[in-house]
């Protein structure tokens, strides 16, 4: 197992995952290569198709929509239309939203001939940025890739340095050890860390420290789970009644899915943000993250995998039972205990 906080990531090259190398340097503020596409989109205006999968697929290509709107000037609001038009409402981004069935799309100008972008998880690149003769910095995590592909495109050095992902907003106010444990998952049997785990997790912490804890555990739409001590359930709420209930988290931990990436991105008023853990037994932790410097992992030895190679189970059709995948199962609540309370600064 290996835990990986959040935030910028800077390794010797002979550690640097296999991913090719920008051809420029940004770190030093070198621009792209110059590119024709900028002209076109600002005759034509652009739109960025978000998708129509799941809930963290069209959060982390916000990544691609802001490198848009970092990238070009269309105006002062962009146009949502989707099936989540409220949580979109929370987005700290320049946006009218109107409900629609199908997939998540936001347009500069609403044009027929304008220049469409797609968000595919499968298609952008890692990229590596050389800093010196010794290190490089890695922008492996996909909202980063997108921007690039956007910046490089458009042949513009854009502004953001990493985790090119707006904030949504909370006005709820932190409490002190609320923990918040997220198990609804689009794969139940292969990405759900079990809810039964995380009520012993609980115990973990309770018998650890003496403070006044709180636990809420968020599920998906199947019944609730059978009584768990004194944590109280949610069960198959909106990902919009989700953000208030991150919000008043110190730490949230979640299976690999949309709204564990969604409680990375809560900001309440005060500018602060929940610490938040993802854990990654199928697919890549360095890849499905936010990027934020709040947003950690716990990743089993497949997922590091994933990571080191870029591979993708579904995409390159791998069978991860010939690495012996066990499921997130296989990750020690004690572990998880011993990073949150660092991460939290609890002990």
């Amino acid at each position: 197992m290996t835990t990986r906080r959040g935030g910028r990531v800077v390794v010797p090259r002979a550690f640097a995952p296999l991913a090719p190398c920008l051809p420029y340097r940004r770190a030093e503020g070198q621009h792209p290569p110059a590119a024709g596409a900028a002209s076109e989109i600002q005759r034509s205006g652009w739109s960025v198709v978000l998708g129509e999968r799941g809930l963290g697929d069209s959060l982390l290509a916000l990544g691609l929509l802001n490198g848009l709107l970092d990238g070009t000037s269309m105006g002062d609001e962009a146009h949502y239309t989707g099936p989540r038009p409220r949580l979109m409402q929370r987005c700290r981004l320049p946006l009218a939203t109107e409900f629609s069935e199908g997939p998540h799309i936001v347009h500069s100008t609403g044009n027929r001939d304008d220049v469409v972008f797609r968000a595919v998880p499968e298609d952008p690149k890692p990229w590596l940025d050389l800093l010196d003769t010794t290190n490089v910095e890695v922008h492996d995590a996909l909202p980063m890739r997108y921007y690039l592909e956007v910046e490089q495109r458009l042949g513009i050095r854009l502004p953001a340095d990493r985790s090119p992902l707006p904030s949504f907003a909370s006005g709820q106010q932190v409490r002190r050890f609320h923990v918040v444990f997220i198990t609804a998952t689009s794969w139940p049997t292969r990405k759900d860390y079990n809810w039964g785990r995380f009520a012993h997790f609980a115990s973990l912490l309770t018998a650890r420290l003496s403070v006044p804890w709180s636990f809420t555990l968020i599920t998906g739409k199947d019944p609730e789970p059978a009584p768990c001590g004194d944590i109280d359930v949610l069960a198959g709420i909106d990902a919009v009644d989700c953000l208030d209930v991150f919000a008043s988290a110190e730490v949230v931990i979640g299976n690999d899915t949309g709204l564990t990436h969604l409680a990375a991105l809560t900001e309440r008023s005060d500018g602060t943000a929940p610490q938040v853990v993802g854990l990654y037994g199928r697919h890549s932790h360095t890849k499905w993250t936010t990027g934020r410097s709040n947003h950690h992992a716990i990743a089993t030895p497949f997922s590091q995998m994933l990571a080191a190679a870029d591979r993708c189970p579904v995409r390159d059709q791998l069978d991860d039972a010939l690495w012996s995948y066990e499921g997130l199962g296989q990750i020690p609540e004690t572990l998880i205990a011993d990073f949150i309370g660092s991460v939290a600064g609890w002990w």
